[in-house]
C-alpha cells in the first residue's frame, strides 16, 4: 500500500499534523505556544453565606483553544495552589461557566472555615477567610497518541464567610426561688431562658409561695407580686398576692408541672400546664387509632416523660394532642434536635418518620428527657 505524509507547519503558533502507513493519518500537536488564560476580572473578595448558596457567585470566562479538535473544558478548584486534591466544578464546550456560592462554600469547609466569631486560627485571627485556587484544562489532539493537556495559569482568590453575630435576647434570665417549687425551695437553683422579651421556664408547683430575682443570691433584687401589678401586668388566676409581709406570689392552683411564661412586651404571666404525649402506632397496645386505648406518656419531672408500656414489632410515633395527626414529634423531630435515642428505635424511612421499634416485644419503661436531650429504654 502506498504511504502517504502529511507535514504541516504554522510559524508563531506551531502545528504539525503527520500522515504515515497504511492511510491512517496520526495526529500530533506541538503546544510550544499554546495557553489558555481567565479573561474576566475577579473580585478582591468573595464573601459567603448558607443563606445565598444558590445564588451565582461568579462567571468565569476564559479564551478558547486553537489547536486540537478536542473543545472540551473542565474548571478546577483546589485549597492549594500545587492542586494536591482537585475539585472538578464542571466540564463544558463553552468558554466560560458560572461558580455558584455553594461550591465555593464547599471549598471554605475544606479549609476549615467557619461562621462563628468565637473561632481563631492559631495565630489568634478570625477563622472565616482564606484562599482558594482556580484553573481550566483543555485538551489538545482527539484523545489518542499524541494527545495533550493544556492547563491555565492558577487564579487565586480570597473568600470570606460572613460570621454569625449572636443576636441580643434584650433581657436577662431571671431566677425563681420559694417554697410553692418542687425540689427548689427558697434556693438559687433555678433560672427562666430569656427569648427576646419573654421569660419561660418549666415549674413543679407545690403549694407555697416564691418570688423572682434579677441577680444569683441577691436577696435585694427581688420582684414580688405587687412589683408586677403595678407595672399593669395581668397575672394568672392561679398567682395570688401574700398580701403582706414581702408580697411574694403565692400559688394557689393545683399541684403539678406548669410552663411559668413572663412576657415584658405583652405584660403578662402566664401558667401553661403539662400536657401528656400520647403514644399511637401499632407497636403499642392502641394501635394506629385515638380511640381511648392510646398509651400516654406523663411529664413527672420538668422536661422529663415517661411512661411502662408492651412495645411489639411495628411503629409508632409520639403526639402533642390527643385526636391530631401530625409528625411534630416523629423520630426524624427528635433526631434533628440532637436527642440520643435508644438503639432499640429506629426510623423507619418513611414519609411520617416513624420510630420504629426494633427491640425484643416486651415490656419496657421508655424516657423522655428533653434537658438531656435522650430517649431511652429500659
Amino acid at each position: 500500500m502506498k504511504k502517504i505524509i502529511y507535514s504541516i507547519l504554522l510559524i508563531g503558533n506551531v502545528l504539525l499534523f503527520t500522515g504515515c502507513t497504511d492511510d491512517k493519518p496520526i495526529f500530533i500537536a506541538d503546544l510550544s505556544s499554546e495557553s489558555i488564560a481567565f479573561t474576566n476580572d475577579f473580585a478582591s473578595e468573595y464573601v459567603l453565606s448558607k443563606e445565598t448558596k444558590n445564588n451565582i457567585a461568579d462567571r468565569l470566562i476564559w479564551d478558547a483553544s486553537i489547536l486540537g479538535v478536542n473543545t472540551d473544558y473542565e474548571v478546577q478548584a483546589a485549597t492549594d495552589e500545587s492542586f494536591t486534591k482537585v475539585v472538578s466544578l464542571g466540564v463544558t464546550k463553552k468558554t466560560n461557566m458560572t461558580v455558584l456560592v455553594s461550591q465555593l462554600l464547599d471549598l471554605a469547609d475544606q479549609l476549615g472555615l467557619d461562621e462563628d466569631p468565637k473561632t481563631t486560627n492559631s495565630d489568634g485571627k478570625l477563622n472565616n477567610s482564606g484562599v482558594v485556587y482556580f484553573r481550566v484544562k483543555s485538551k489538545i489532539g482527539n484523545g489518542g497518541a499524541g494527545t495533550e493537556e493544556i492547563i491555565s495559569t492558577v487564579q487565586m482568590i480570597n473568600i470570606r464567610l460572613i460570621e454569625k453575630v449572636a443576636t441580643s435576647t434584650a433581657c436577662n434570665p431571671i431566677w425563681v426561688v420559694g417554697d410553692a417549687i418542687k425540689n427548689v425551695g427558697w434556693n438559687f437553683t433555678l433560672n427562666t431562658k430569656c427569648e427576646l422579651e419573654v421569660q419561660r421556664v418549666k415549674i413543679s408547683f407545690l403549694k407555697g409561695k416564691f418570688r423572682f430575682f434579677t441577680a444569683e443570691n441577691d436577696w435585694a433584687t427581688g420582684l414580688n407580686y405587687e412589683y408586677y401589678k403595678g407595672k399593669g401586668y395581668t397575672i394568672d388566676s392561679r398567682l395570688i398576692s401574700e398580701g403582706s409581709g414581702d408580697y411574694n406570689f403565692v400559688f394557689d392552683g393545683t399541684p403539678g408541672i406548669y410552663e411559668l411564661v413572663v412576657d415584658s412586651t405583652k405584660k403578662t404571666i402566664v401558667l401553661n400546664p403539662s400536657g401528656p404525649l400520647w403514644v399511637v402506632g401499632d407497636a403499642t397496645p392502641g394501635g394506629w387509632n385515638f380511640s381511648g386505648g392510646e398509651t400516654q406518656i406523663v411529664e413527672i419531672n420538668p422536661d422529663i416523660w415517661q411512661a411502662t408500656f408492651a412495645f411489639s414489632a411495628g411503629v409508632f410515633r409520639f403526639f402533642e394532642s390527643q385526636g391530631v395527626w401530625d409528625t411534630n414529634n416523629n423520630y426524624k423531630h427528635y433526631a434533628d434536635a440532637g436527642y440520643v435515642i435508644d438503639s432499640k428505635f429506629q426510623n423507619d424511612g418513611s414519609g411520617d418518620a416513624n420510630f420504629k421499634f426494633v427491640g425484643t416485644p416486651g415490656t419496657y419503661t421508655v424516657t423522655i428527657n428533653a434537658i438531656d436531650k435522650t430517649i431511652k429504654l429500659n
